[in-house]
């Protein structure tokens, strides 16, 4: 391309184009290096690695390390640590009841999350008014429906297992997280788009791929210069952003003819589906959002949120039950106990009594949390603590999560894996709670506090917990149920876990052996 063609490509007014971004620049370059400056006052973690760069890429390559170290010498107070975008401030767990009482004005979780993915620049995600509406549809209608949907979601699992797992009638290695992916972007689309057409591969190869693409096109993007990252997406030097444009405009495609037969069905008063879609339709339409791309946008963004963080907890699990045969038994004891009550039907009420999977779930959890940090906010307005600690509004403030979860304090002999650490909890009265809760039901495996963050916290915490939890039993129940599972010879500890940044998970490249049961 000759460098004659740049104007054209950005315009013809392309002085005046470049003045307005410099310009933009300044400012936005000024206010940040501005409340950088202001948080200088706080301890640097990570200042022997040398200059921001290093220290940065110490975050990238070993955040556990400094997570920990932050922990044990800043517990209770404010720290700074250095990321990829800058400074951020690391606050301590304490102060998590007074900033949940903070208003989105004043600290923005949304903002925090787009930042993360350059969403100024790839404009890939809603805007917050229409983000607000899918949250609203996912807390109150979907959680609402699960007790009514469980049947369908359970029947969904079976057959969802049945054809992606294959018939493994001896022990048969397989690689699991590309098929639990598969397992779960199906069953949550039964949810989210129906059960007619959750297995239509336009669906699948977006929703899955999806997160894989806008998450390389975030990194990719941030590789340039803040001031040139829009004109980089412009030009599509950023293959990864490229392709989630696509991934966009297929899933529109796909989700518009399905719209207006929708809109149709409630115009002529017919009978309407089940599923997550058609309650985005309805939501939508009372607050006069009638564009399909929202609804696209919507759809994209749930399965960024759902689909990845659900296998990749699965995943772990699995590996965690296939290290710890013993305990393989007791679980599927007590599933084959708790469906005896129900006729073999896993019903919400069946789920919530199997309380030693979910004992089981929380502590793989706790060793394997999606993030190691947790409730990350950007600052729109300076805030003063009530013990006098000032934070300047454009820094980015989180707290610490993995830390946490391996606080003597809060978990007894907490480098321990105790599959039935919180099945004691909740079930035996003698067993000392150390967080001193006013119930033991928030040591359930969705149950959000303090203590476990894994989940958010306040009133942005995960909406679609719930949920998540429900597929993930109903997952783990099934394959219980008709495999047993184990880890290849040769393989004597749990396969690690990765880490990148503040993102962590099972390695997903690992092999299970899985065999079926004789029935």
């Amino acid at each position: 391309m000759a460098s004659t063609d740049l104007p054209v490509l950005l315009g013809q007014n392309f002085s005046g184009w470049v003045f307005a971004a410099l310009l933009a620049t300044v400012v936005i370059v000024i206010h940040r290096l501005s409340s950088q400056s202001e948080i200088t006052k706080f301890p640097l973690l990570g200042k022997e690695y040398g200059n921001r760069r290093k220290r940065a890429e110490a975050f990238l390559y070993q955040p556990v390390k400094l997570y920990e170290e932050g922990y044990r010498r800043f517990k209770t107070q404010v720290y700074r640590l250095t990321m990829p975008d800058g400074d951020h401030l690391i606050v301590p767990n304490a102060y998590l009841d007074e900033l949940r009482q903070r208003s989105d004005d004043e600290i923005d979780v949304l903002k925090a999350f787009t930042d993360t993915f350059a969403n100024d620049h790839i404009k890939l995600f809603p805007p917050k008014d229409r983000t607000e509406v899918a949250n609203s549809v996912v807390k109150v209608d979907l959680t609402r429906s699960l007790t009514r949907l469980n049947p369908r979601l359970s029947a969904q699992v079976e057959n969802t297992i049945n054809s992606e797992i294959p018939p493994c009638n001896k022990w048969t290695p397989l690689t699991i997280f590309p098929i639990l992916l598969r397992v779960v972007a199906i069953v949550s689309g039964d949810i989210f788009v129906g059960p007619d057409y959750c297995r239509h591969e336009v669906y699948l190869a977006s929703a899955i791929d999806f997160t894989n693409d806008i998450t390389a096109g975030a990194a990719q993007i941030k590789r340039w210069p803040k001031f040139m990252r829009s004109l980089v997406v412009k030009l599509k030097l950023a293959p990864a952003v490229n392709r989630g444009q696509e991934h966009r405009r297929r899933m529109r495609e796909f989700l518009e003819p399905m719209v207006e037969k929708r809109r149709q069905l409630i115009k002529q008063g017919h009978p309407v589906p089940d599923d997550l879609l058609q309650w985005m339709v309805e939501k939508t339409s009372e607050h006069g959002i009638t564009d399909v791309g929202h609804l696209t946008d919507m759809q994209l963004l749930l399965t960024l949120a759902a689909i990845h963080t659900t296998t990749l907890a699965a995943t772990g699990m699995l590996y965690d039950l296939a290290v710890r045969p013993e305990v393989v038994q007791d679980i599927r004891a007590e599933i084959a106990s708790v469906l005896k009550e129900t006729n073999g039907v896993m019903t919400s009420q069946a789920l919530f009594n199997m309380k030693l999977l979910d004992s089981f779930m929380r502590e793989s959890q706790r060793f394997s949390p999606p993030f190691v940090d947790s409730f990350r906010r950007y600052v729109y307005k300076p805030i003063t603590l009530k013990d006098g600690t000032h934070i300047p509004a454009g820094a980015y403030i989180e707290t610490p999560s993995l830390p946490v979860l391996h606080d003597p304090d809060h978990y007894p002999d907490p480098e321990v894996f105790n599959p039935y650490r919180f099945y004691d909890l909740r079930t035996k009265d003698d067993t000392l709670d150390p967080n001193g809760f006013r119930t033991r039901e928030s040591y359930q495996f969705v149950s959000v506090t303090k203590e476990n963050t894994s989940f958010g916290f306040g009133k942005h915490a995960c909406p679609g917990r719930f949920f998540a939890a429900n597929e993930i039993k109903l997952i783990m129940a099934r394959i219980l149920l008709q495999f047993d599972v184990r880890f290849p010879d040769g393989v004597k500890e749990r396969y690690p876990n990765f880490y990148s940044g503040s993102v962590s998970g099972p390695d997903p490249t690992g092999v299970v052996e899985f065999r079926r049961i004789e029935v």
